[in-house]
């Protein structure tokens, strides 16, 4: 199956690019499922030989193995050998919840972010490289912060990647096309694309559903040089097929099969 990653990899462009120092920005928007995007991520991190550091506010460590194991990789006996480490927030809230009762939703998120830190100085004072990859950032708003503060945690994150030049960001956030344009998920999700180097967006089909394609993918590379260096146009559209262990991408109108 690592074909298929491998695929999607060249798709996305980040098997050419070097991502130290970058961010990678995925919009969820409902009714999609960009599980497969995240794991082409982590196998194209793996396969460079990066640490991983999960923040799961959304998914698993399960949910993240299973999908692994379908396309090649053992999260879990990566995790045994300290390749894989995973900050799970909810864990974090409930095992505190004697004081969380005492102390402001920003606080608890203040402490889930130098978690974040200390485990992340862990893995580079070893000198490894390492991926940060967030599920999913929009469900700190469930925790009462707001739009700037949220904005502020990410600058945190970008400017820790930034720092170490042997780290990369990747983020997902989920978002609902009904809402207005001046939502908040809405609004973090475009400033996330403007601050991001690769913005990826996974959206249902308009018509609805369909057996033949699960929906569309929109690539997004903010880095002039970069385009211009590989050719590729500014924004690139796609539609996708998820089947158990397939992931189909095509061109619109097209009938080869790209991954």
């Amino acid at each position: 199956m690592a074909n298929i990653m491998d695929s999607i990899s060249n798709i996305l462009g980040i098997d050419k690019v070097n991502m130290d120092g970058k961010l990678i920005c995925i919009e969820e928007q409902h009714d999609s499922n960009a599980s497969f995007l995240l794991s082409c991520v982590i196998f194209n991190a793996l396969k460079k030989n990066y640490r991983i550091c999960f923040i799961l506010f959304h998914n698993t460590m399960n949910h993240y193995h299973n999908m692994g194991v379908k396309f090649g990789y053992n999260l879990m006996l990566l995790k045994e050998k300290h390749k894989v480490t995973v900050i799970e927030p909810m864990k974090f809230i409930v095992s505190n919840m004697g004081y969380t009762c005492e102390q402001t939703a920003n606080n608890i998120i203040h402490d889930i972010f130098l978690t974040i830190k200390n485990e992340y100085d862990k893995i580079v004072q070893n000198n490894e490289p390492v991926t940060i990859i967030i599920d999913d950032f929009s469900h700190i708003y469930n925790f009462g912060c707001n739009l700037r503060e949220s904005t502020y945690y990410v600058r945190y994150l970008r400017s820790l990647v930034e720092y170490y030049n042997k780290s990369q960001l990747c983020i997902i956030t989920h978002t609902y096309k009904d809402e207005p344009k001046n939502s908040v998920s809405n609004i973090f999700a475009y400033g996330l694309k403007h601050m991001a180097d690769l913005f990826v967006k996974i959206e249902p089909l308009e018509t609805g559903y369909s057996s033949d394609v699960s929906g569309n993918i929109t690539i997004n590379w903010k880095m002039d040089d970069i385009r211009t260096k590989y050719n590729w146009s500014e924004v690139a559209r796609y539609i996708y097929k998820l089947s158990d262990r397939q992931v189909q991408i095509y061109a619109p109108g097209a009938s080869a099969l790209l991954a």
